[in-house]
């Protein structure tokens, strides 16, 4: 007698099945999508015609429309959202113009079509390549189906090599070729790849050079404009964006002037009149990532726009920051804590400021919140040798308190049975899977037994689920035996790399920058002078220390039952 199954639909109950189609779209010019048939538009109207001829029950849920997002990177907005609806069920078909909509990497597009939606059941049409897995099954699967998709992306990695191309030849042209203008200039009107003086913008350019000149660095040039309200850039943007007040004080802003900003202005030639270009180029292709180009192979032209700055005041800036670098790069001025040291209140960098005036020769740190953004933050000003002193007591003290554990860890080691252990272990595995092959041959004559009609249907399956739960439970003891066998065996081993950094300190006298590196994630400075360290491996000491408490906790009952049972006898 043949076995019941699941009554198949057939395919007249499938026509009537209800489609719920998401809509979707996409256009980029960076893939060469500039023709008239590729505008979203067009993309809508001929899948909304398409969609009108098939006598289906069909409703479009959702439009998703990536519009400006290249195919070679599946990173888009609304192809993230239509995944997202595929996955709650909300549709169950995608229609687009053609496959490259969907993308124009044939591994990515590939995997979408021959195994995450058929997974989830989707249909999926490409109304130009005539695919349609629903009333065409082989149309998914035929060669063409790949041979498309690698053309796809063939022709998206010509246009990006001559795309690229392109870019080098009019940056050699004398033409702006970036994304984002400078601060201080604009596009030209007639001419998109020449710049202008933004004259709003450019006030604010010769101010940060005049007070170079001065002599005051950049923090200084931050605080300035910060409490001033000049709003930099990244946030007249977000304003902008959300339709916000651009009165400085009118809300609190959440960009700011940075030093790393200033910099970059005081040493762009753009001001002098100049073009340096093309100083990145992306990693490979489809990806975002760029990296550094040579600087013998930046394009450079000279006298390509209006000046801000002067090319005599600019040179004296250069030699400024010349001589300020060579000052800061002596030993003696090199911040121990560079990177690590942070402001309790904002959570910011704190900076190293040596103080000379008069017969003083000391330094202080101040968090660069407080020095940049005028009153944004508080001081946090802690001594450099008292910061220094807390923190070499700190670690002398966490040294011990390693070196301890590790004693006691060791001790703990010569009290265990590692071949006990071993055997335990090997024993519950092997009763475990004694039973799980079993409950596998119990299976077996469940189903024999509803074959041959032995047992009806709804015995049969709740029968075979008590299996397969308990097949499921002795597998996650396994697992369970398994982790705990090698967490303990590692505990006792006490091979922890980790430890070894605190015992080749353990004579520590003086900080050092590697030591420093070595062993402290984070400094955090309180206003009151207070100072916190935080040690790298936290979580691996605090696990071993629990470790260790578990073991005596357990130890002393073993004892304590060992003692009543000698009082009884």
């Amino acid at each position: 007698m043949a076995g019941r199954g699941k009554k198949k639909l057939s395919r007249e109950e499938l026509k009537n099945r209800k489609w719920l189609f998401g809509v979707y779209t996409r256009r980029s010019f960076d893939d060469g999508d500039d023709a008239e048939s590729n505008t979203i538009i067009n993309q809508k109207h001929l899948i909304e015609a398409h969609l009108e001829k098939l006598s289906e029950n069909i409703e479009i849920v959702d439009y998703y429309v990536d519009d400006g997002y290249t195919g070679t990177n599946f990173n888009r907005p609304n192809f993230k959202r239509l995944m997202n609806d595929v996955l709650s069920g909300k549709i169950n078909g995608i229609i687009v113009k053609d496959l490259s909509r969907l993308g124009r990497n044939h591994l990515e597009v590939g995997k979408y079509i021959e195994e995450i939606f058929p997974l989830h059941s989707i249909r999926i049409i490409a109304v130009n390549d005539d695919v349609d897995s629903f009333n065409n099954p082989e149309s998914i699967r035929s060669l063409n189906v790949p041979i498309k998709n690698l053309v796809n992306e063939g022709v998206s990695r010509d246009l990006s090599k001559k795309v690229a191309s392109a870019y080098v030849s009019m940056a050699r042209n004398r033409q702006f070729v970036a994304g984002t203008t400078p601060y201080g200039y604009a596009l030209d009107p007639n001419d998109k790849h020449h710049l202008v003086i933004d004259e709003k913008e450019a006030e604010i350019i010769r101010e940060i050079f005049k007070m170079a000149l001065e002599g005051n660095g950049r923090i200084k040039i931050c605080k300035y404009l910060n409490s001033q309200g000049i709003l930099c850039r990244k946030e007249i943007s977000r304003r902008k964006k959300a339709n916000l007040s651009l009165e400085p004080f009118a809300l609190e802003s959440r960009y700011y002037w940075c030093t790393t900003t200033i910099g970059r202005i005081l040493t762009n030639e753009t001001y002098i009149g100049n073009l340096v270009q093309l100083k990145t180029k992306r990693k490979e292709f489809g990806s975002k990532k760029a990296t550094n180009v040579k600087k013998e192979d930046w394009i450079r032209c000279e006298n390509t726009h209006e000046a801000i700055i002067s090319k005599e005041d600019f040179d004296k800036v250069q030699e400024q920051i010349k001589l300020n670098e060579k000052a800061h790069s002596k030993p003696l001025n090199m911040s121990l804590f560079r990177g690590i040291i942070k402001c309790s209140d904002c959570g910011g960098a704190m900076v190293k400021q040596d103080d000379f005036r008069g017969n003083r020769n000391c330094s202080n740190y101040f968090c660069l919140s407080y020095l940049s953004r005028h009153n944004n933050c508080s001081p946090h000003k802690i001594k450099t040798d008292l910061l220094e002193n807390s923190v070499l007591e700190a670690i002398k003290l966490q040294i011990k308190l390693v070196i301890e554990l590790d004693k006691s860890i060791s001790k703990l080691y010569f009290k265990n049975d590692k071949n006990k252990l071993e055997k335990e272990y090997k024993e519950n595995i092997q009763i475990a899977e004694i039973k799980i092959n079993a409950l596998k041959e119990k299976k077996k004559e469940i189903y024999k037994d509803w074959k041959f009609n032995r047992i009806d249907k709804s015995e049969f399956s709740k029968l075979y689920e008590e299996c397969n739960q308990n097949i499921e439970l002795l597998n996650s003891n396994i697992e369970l035996y398994t982790s705990t066998y090698k967490e303990t065996v590692k505990m006792l081993k006490k091979d922890d790399y980790w430890i070894d950094h605190y015992k080749r300190n353990k004579k520590i006298k003086t900080l050092t920058r590697s030591v420093v590196v070595d062993l402290i994630e984070k400094i955090i400075v309180f206003n009151d002078g207070k100072v916190e360290v935080i040690f790298k491996y936290h979580d691996e000491y605090e696990q071993l220390l629990a470790f260790l408490e578990k073991e005596m906790a357990d130890n002393r009952e073993k004892m304590e039952v060992w003692s009543v049972s000698e009082t009884v006898s």
